[in-house]
């Protein structure tokens, strides 16, 4: 079914406003002073739409809207008003995906399992981050992605659905090991006040490591994500081969009451013929990752979001995961395919 622009912004708004009424607003803290012009569910879905392959930046994204889309928001901020209100409102974008899914598409949530893995997100060329001057421990210098390439920035561990939903996602500095990331993911889920892990916490639990004489790296810098981890799941997590180790799933199992299983885990006990035929099942159900991925990197331009603050780097990304949620369950409501994009900057 083909959507035409007056469609997809009344939609988009009226199923952000619906969430917000119901279940964000009674609970958020008011602000002081006058009620703004500005309502925040027309700054959330602002905020949205500026992942969707918007050509510039935020101060001429302002202009556009004030130039095309009047009729849809007739009262617009400046471009350090609506900064200063988006960064207000990253909690609330950090949870807005997944809540829209578990409201009013809680079909697309219902599955026995769901796929974790990692994403590097690059924040500025390598010979520019090793300065460090925009940030500090929060992101750093490591290695991810197909070809293991050194990258500055962070790293996103994001827990994804059958259907292509993410339900949480956490942030780490590239070089933190993926372990840690998920680990906060697992622990934030199961209790949202806990503190984010550290080696000297989890040394009794896991153990003296393989390598480095024995003692575990922990962090390497701050797991951002408590508020966007998501729900506690009932069924199981696939992971990569960067989640094996005996001790690391059954901490994860004992204390989380989390099954994360890899394939090299589970076909170890197989034939070879049920090897070959459960590791072509593995991948095909670990597959909505990498199409999520791929969503992420080319419509919502995850590498590379132009942050010069932590707080900024936290509301553009929870931006883009919300941006996908919700473009997924627009699909839904409006019988697409799952993961067709829409461009309203084309129109």
């Amino acid at each position: 079914m083909a959507i035409d622009l007056d469609t997809f912004l009344t939609a988009l708004y009226c199923v952000v406003d619906d969430l917000y009424q119901a279940e964000i607003a009674p609970r958020k803290p008011r602000r002081p002073g006058q009620r703004p012009a500005v309502s925040d569910s027309e700054v959330l879905t602002l905020a949205m739409l500026f992942q969707w392959q918007f050509p510039g930046g935020e101060r001429q994204f302002v202009r556009y809207a004030g130039e095309h889309w009047r009729e849809y928001f007739p009262r617009l901020l400046s471009q350090s008003a609506f900064n200063r209100r988006l960064h207000d409102l990253a909690l609330v974008l950090s949870q807005l995906g997944p809540r829209v899914a578990q409201r009013f598409f809680a079909e697309l949530l219902r599955g026995d399992y769901e796929v974790v893995d990692g994403l590097p997100v690059p924040l500025m060329r390598r010979c520019r981050g090793d300065q460090h001057r925009l940030f500090a421990d929060e992101a750093d210098v490591g290695r991810g992605g197909s070809d293991g390439d050194w990258y500055y920035g962070v790293k996103l561990v994001a827990a994804v659905s059958p259907t292509g939903l993410i339900t949480g996602f956490v942030l780490s500095p590239a070089s933190t090991e993926e372990r840690w990331s998920v680990d906060a993911l697992l622990r934030w889920r199961e209790d949202p006040t806990a503190p984010p892990p550290t080696a000297a916490d989890l040394a009794a639990v896991l153990g003296p490591a393989h390598r480095v004489h024995g003692q575990r790296q922990g962090p390497t810098g701050p797991i951002q994500g408590r508020s966007s981890a998501g729900q506690p799941l009932t069924g199981c997590y696939l992971a990569d081969e960067g989640e094996r180790g005996a001790a690391w799933q059954r901490h994860w199992a004992e204390d989380y009451g989390a099954s994360v299983v890899t394939r090299s885990a589970l076909s170890g006990e197989l034939s070879d013929k049920e090897r070959r035929v459960f590791t072509t099942r593995f991948r095909r159900m670990r597959q909505v990752i990498e199409t999520v991925h791929q969503a992420l990197v080319g419509t919502f331009r995850i590498t590379f979001p132009r942050a010069r603050t932590l707080g900024g780097l936290f509301a553009r990304i929870a931006a883009k995961i919300a941006a996908h949620d919700l473009s997924v369950c627009l699909n839904r409501l409006l019988h697409r395919p799952t993961f067709t994009q829409y461009y309203p900057f084309t129109q």
